[in-house]
């Protein structure tokens, strides 16, 4: 719950706070007609995320934060699981592990590669439920993009009206 909350507090401050420097929040209809147009769309969600759970055909996994986990000693992950068999239900598995967020130095630099450095290049940018891509398209924006769009509800709503998506 921690993890979750810090979440919460870095992307409150660093996008609630601040005047959104991109182009618009968009619904998938509109994501969708800009894909047939051909704008590139990058996922910013950890490439754990893109890959266990999915993503939109033809979307490019280019993470702006990643989650970094240490576990706890062998001893503790060992009462754990004793503990688990005895009570016969699952316990809260996030108390194993020290998680910490980091941001991605080359979110950035990665982006200008895919967009061959054109700034007017039109960008969809995605990620779970559409949260953290807010805060990577005011970082694109910031720094010169100027048709950045915020998938809004993210990879969440673009599965939901059945657009084409994979998981391997």
């Amino acid at each position: 719950m921690k993890h979750l909350l810090y979440i919460f507090l870095l992307f409150s401050s660093t996008v609630y706070g601040e005047t959104m420097a991109y182009s618009d929040d968009i619904d998938v209809e509109e994501a969708v007609e800009l894909q047939k147009d051909g704008a590139i769309f990058i996922d910013v969600r950890t490439p754990s995320e893109f890959i266990h759970t999915g993503h939109g055909l033809g979307h490019i996994n280019i993470p702006v934060l990643f989650q970094e986990y240490t576990p706890k000693t062998l001893d503790v992950l060992q009462n754990f699981a004793k503990m688990e068999s005895e009570k016969g239900k699952g316990l809260n598995t996030r108390k194993l592990y020290k998680t910490k967020i980091i941001d991605n130095p080359n979110f950035f630099k990665n982006v200008m590669k895919v967009t061959g450095g054109d700034i007017e290049t039109e960008i969809v940018v995605v990620c779970h439920s559409g949260e953290r891509s807010q805060f990577a398209a005011n970082i694109l924006a910031k720094k010169g993009f100027e048709n950045v769009y915020n998938l809004d509800g993210g990879f969440l709503a673009w599965k939901e009206a059945n657009n084409p998506w994979s998981v391997d």
